[in-house]
């Protein structure tokens, strides 16, 4: 993920472009607005400049599973135009953890859309990519709405630690992930040894 800084240093110590501009909200001077710092960064995924969308998101990573409340808006973000955005939704979901279920249908139709665009969509898609099957894994049976993607995932997929996600998510899915059976199977040849031990243990789950 290439840098994203904002502004350019001068002889004054300045905040750089999106800090300003979430100062300006106030976001980052809410005490005793009523509202939490992660309501309020929730809220900035909304703003209709990009940069603070990103920044937003990326400032909600260090909430971890306290960012639970945000993952409504987490989940629209996981459709924004900006690709930056994208991923930096994804990731922050993948550190909430179960709490991060309500986004199971944001983050099936985020999957499909990216699988779509393979295998032309870049390296940073193929990161969001990544961060929407570990975010699935840590969904057990409510991760089912992406079963179809996460089947696509394992069979397409060319990084490793992404179809071992895919695969671990499927066991986790359970006996409903019976259309996944055929490429889990497949997947016990998989070059890599994480990945063939992640399809055998979901397949002892699902059989």
């Amino acid at each position: 993920m290439q840098s994203r800084t904002r502004g350019k240093q001068s002889g004054v110590c300045r905040k750089p472009r999106w800090s300003r501009l979430l100062w300006g909200m106030g976001l980052l001077a809410c005490i005793g607005c009523g509202r939490s710092e992660v309501a309020s960064l929730a809220g900035a995924l909304a703003d209709t400049d990009h940069e603070v969308r990103y920044e937003a998101a990326k400032a909600l990573e260090k909430h971890g599973p306290a960012a639970a409340e945000a993952v409504p808006a987490l989940a629209v973000a996981l459709a924004d135009s900006d690709a930056h955005v994208r991923y930096r939704s994804a990731k922050v979901l993948s550190k909430i953890g179960f709490e991060a279920a309500p986004a199971a249908a944001g983050l099936a139709r985020a999957l499909e859309s990216s699988l779509a665009g393979m295998p032309g969509n870049g390296p940073d898609e193929a990161k969001t990519r990544y961060y929407l099957v570990k975010t699935l894994a840590n969904l057990d049976d409510a991760a089912l709405p992406a079963l179809a993607g996460l089947i696509r995932t394992l069979q397409k997929e060319t990084e490793p630690k992404t179809r071992y996600y895919a695969a671990k998510a499927l066991g986790k899915i359970g006996a409903a992930a019976q259309a996944a059976l055929p490429a889990l199977e497949k997947a016990r040849k998989d070059p890599e040894k994480k990945v063939r031990q992640a399809a055998s243990q979901a397949l002892g789950k699902i059989q």
